[in-house]
């Protein structure tokens, strides 16, 4: 076999691998980006704090969360 389809199969290799750990790192940032929520939109604490900080971080998080999920394709 030819070097340079060995080298063109790592480049694929590679590239699959930084694919697949944007995806999950996009997938974590998802995750906390949930959790923020509901705990600014359910949690007590979270009730307590000023309405308009409060309100401004809601909408940064809803924001956040619907570019990941449009990034990863709708989850």
């Amino acid at each position: 076999m030819s070097r340079a389809f060995v080298k063109e199969d790592d480049e694929e290799i590679s590239s699959f691998r930084d694919d697949e750990k944007h995806s999950k790192k996009t997938l974590e940032w998802l995750r906390l980006q949930e959790k923020k929520l509901d705990f600014l939109l359910n949690d007590p604490k979270g009730q307590a704090i000023e309405d308009q900080k409060r309100a401004r971080w809601i909408e940064e998080a809803e924001a956040a969360i619907k570019a990941a999920k449009e990034e990863l394709g709708g989850v």
